[in-house]
């Protein structure tokens, strides 16, 4: 997809939809907030049927409001047992089919966890299995950006510089830059300057094409010394959300800003709303 700016949507249905189950209902909302996109959550499973995500294209295009999709909590690509490891590229090839026949192009989904093995062999690890996926998803003619996202407590994997190699070496993949996360887990990057350095290294090292389709994520967030602690409202936090807006409109950054504050469309909106007023 191209973009001429950011889009401002929520991960998972509104707060505001009617029926919270019903992603449809989602997107509908999101067209009558105002909003531009939405993300489909499969945090807890791949489970739908193919009525819905049939319904889920058609209204998606109806409307103009693209999907995203994130992948199940669960996936571990370093987990001990390689049964596991096994489960979890089923599950990310899985969520890679339904945003497929739901008309996302772009998914996001958290590795792997260090387990106390040296980041460079998780590295190793990871890129083997995003490796296998690529290549199972190519046989199945599914064309969807895989996005491993900047994870913010410092026991998982995806640090920035983890994100921009694992792209430099995966056809299909790039990052899914979670601005709260980055500074929960580094306590740096949380003004416009950081945010401006974000933003010069990912472009140097990936291409100026990478800030043209980018996938975000942001929320107010706490943290801890090992890390994110649990999403906020932005309001209720000490995230410079405006200075991340201004940075990334500043230096002409395009793509999906997915909000995971508690709040959902309250902040999403109130972020497209300060965006389009610079």
């Amino acid at each position: 997809m191209s973009f001429d700016r950011i889009l401002f949507g929520t991960a998972g249905v509104p707060n505001s939809t009617e029926k919270k189950n019903n992603p449809v209902d989602g997107v509908i909302n999101i067209h009558q907030l105002g909003l531009d996109c939405m993300q489909l959550e499969f945090a807890h499973g791949v489970r739908m049927k193919e009525e819905v995500s049939s319904a889920l294209r058609k209204v998606s295009y109806e409307l103009n409001v693209p999907l995203t999709s994130h992948g199940p909590y669960y996936i571990n690509l370093n987990a001990r047992e390689q049964d596991k490891i096994d489960s979890s590229v089923e599950r990310i090839i899985q969520t890679a089919k339904i945003s497929d026949m739901c008309g996302a192009e772009s998914m996001t989904f958290h590795a792997a966890f260090y387990m106390k093995d040296s980041p460079y062999d998780v590295f190793d690890l990871v890129e083997k299995s995003m490796n296998v996926i690529e290549e199972r998803l190519s046989r199945l003619d599914i064309e969807v950006e895989l996005r491993p996202e900047l994870t913010g407590k410092t026991s998982q994997f995806g640090s920035l510089d983890e994100l921009i190699s694992l792209s430099r070496s995966i056809y299909s993949c790039k990052p899914c830059i979670d601005f709260s996360h980055l500074y929960a887990r580094t306590g740096e990057y949380n003004s416009y300057d950081g945010f401006v350095t974000v933003i010069n290294k990912i472009k140097e090292e990936l291409g100026d094409d990478s800030v043209n389709n980018m996938h975000m994520h942001v929320s107010g967030i706490s943290s801890t010394s090992k890390g994110d602690l649990k999403h906020l409202n932005l309001e209720a936090s000490d995230f410079k959300w405006r200075e991340m807006l201004k940075a990334l409109k500043d230096n002409d950054c395009k793509g999906y800003m997915i909000c995971n504050s508690p709040n959902l469309e309250a902040d999403a909106k109130m972020m497209k709303d300060y965006y389009m007023s610079l």
